[in-house]
């Protein structure tokens, strides 16, 4: 009776076993492949690494929502958000020195930690067991062991003052650093050294300082370049520039920023002309996305999940707030 062979072994060692006539040398070199496909599997990267890059395409339909969660009432004016574990987010308001954590799946308020007094909050970034909570004014809340009873809370008060307006924070695994956002003036100094341009300050975590010079300096002329106009639009821009009516035609100020986890881009949202721009990490402006103000009602606060899946909140004007969920595309 014909016995049927055992398919127990893979193809490629059937084909191995094919190529090497010599009993001899077949199991040397038998082991010598194994280990070679070894090595080279142990040294490709895995694809939840960052890998900078100028050539990611945009992935995300920014006109079609893949989820929306809204928000309780005491959470209208959300302000900046970040991913803390799977399926939560951590969100931060305007008022309350209070950490929410929102359960994606169940939809509700599950946590809520307070870390201090009253004050204008406008972002925060959860890193490991630590969250760090930007003020307007540019102090940083460093909140070791957030989430349990014994917290400790740290203030850093930064060069940065109310005059830059700071909205946006997000934290850069690259340089283990916060990069932070600055609405208003982008520069430290009384005068304006950089009139035409937005900047992101960098705060280094392991000195526990703020570089004073700008990491990124935005030039708004460049975003203009990105959006179509009208001609009719174009010419009244235009003197109102030449008439120092507006400073760009463009109202870009970054309300929230991110730092994408796999291609470590750079993603600044701005409420004020509902915009979301994309810088590489040399901060050229790679592409500019137009909001649409009837799905961002007022988008402020930007983060994303380890694979990618893209979160902006907005907060309610009057109703209640609510966060958009963006998986990228082909994800659904």
């Amino acid at each position: 009776m014909h016995k049927s062979p055992d398919h127990s072994h893979s193809t490629i060692l059937i084909k191995i076993n094919k190529y090497f006539k010599s009993d001899f040398h077949y199991q040397f070199r038998l082991l010598t492949i194994i280990v070679f496909f070894a090595l080279v599997s142990f040294c490709n990267p895995k694809t939840s690494e960052m890998i900078p890059s100028d050539d990611n395409p945009f992935e995300y339909d920014l006109e079609n929502p893949d989820g929306k969660y809204k928000l309780p009432s005491f959470l209208e004016e959300i302000s900046g958000l970040s991913y803390y574990g799977k399926g939560k987010i951590a969100c931060v308001q305007d008022e309350k020195a209070h950490i929410y954590i929102l359960n994606l799946e169940q939809e509700k308020i599950v946590k809520k930690y307070e870390f201090g007094g009253d004050a204008d909050y406008e972002d925060i970034a959860v890193v490991g067991k630590t969250a760090y909570v930007l003020r307007n004014n540019g102090h940083i809340y460093r909140i070791k062991n957030f989430n349990k009873k014994d917290r400790k809370v740290k203030k850093f008060n930064t060069p940065l003052k109310e005059k830059n307006d700071t909205e946006g924070m997000a934290y850069d695994p690259l340089s283990n650093a916060l990069l932070i956002g600055c609405k208003g003036s982008p520069s430290i100094e009384k005068e304006n050294l950089y009139e035409g341009y937005k900047a992101i300050y960098k705060f280094d975590l392991e000195k526990e300082e703020l570089i004073r010079s700008p990491h990124f300096l935005i030039d708004l002329e460049r975003i203009d370049s990105y959006i179509d106009r009208s001609v009719f639009s174009r010419l009244s821009i235009k003197v109102a520039k030449s008439l120092r009516l507006i400073e760009s035609e463009t109202s870009f100020q970054p309300s929230g920023i991110a730092v994408h986890p796999l291609y470590a881009e750079i993603y600044i949202i701005s409420s004020v002309g509902k915009l979301l721009i994309v810088l590489n990490r040399r901060g050229k402006v790679l592409d500019v996305k137009e909001l649409d103000p009837k799905i961002f009602r007022q988008p402020e606060g930007i983060c994303f999940s380890p694979t990618g899946d893209m979160f902006i909140s907005n907060e309610g004007q009057g109703g209640k707030g609510y966060i958009l969920k963006f998986k990228p595309h082909g994800e659904k």
